[in-house]
């Protein structure tokens, strides 16, 4: 399956039409990584770690390995994207 890329603010909550077009508020993904980033399930920590939400099933976290991924590269502006999807989805990180 191709990748997909997802968009770390979804055009429904991008204040202007600039943040929709940003090329730094989508990441590639995988199809199962990015149906569970897109339900709040796992984000991506500053430095590009993967976070998982605690209460993720363990059939989950072993199809999507998380400890197994390598961080992410991010640019200044990904992290600004993504804090706005910790928030939301409710990571501390």
């Amino acid at each position: 399956m191709p990748p997909a890329r997802p968009l770390v603010v979804p055009w429904a909550e991008c204040r202007i039409d600039k943040e929709r077009l940003d090329v730094f508020n989508g990441l590639l993904l995988a199809a199962h990584w990015d149906a569970a980033f897109d339900r709040g399930l796992v984000s991506f920590g500053d430095d590009g770690r993967a976070l998982v939400k605690p209460g993720l099933s363990p059939q989950a976290k072993a199809l999507l390995a998380p400890d197994r991924v390598p961080a992410i590269p991010l640019d200044e502006a990904h992290r600004r994207q993504l804090s706005w999807h910790r928030r939301t989805f409710g990571f501390s990180s």
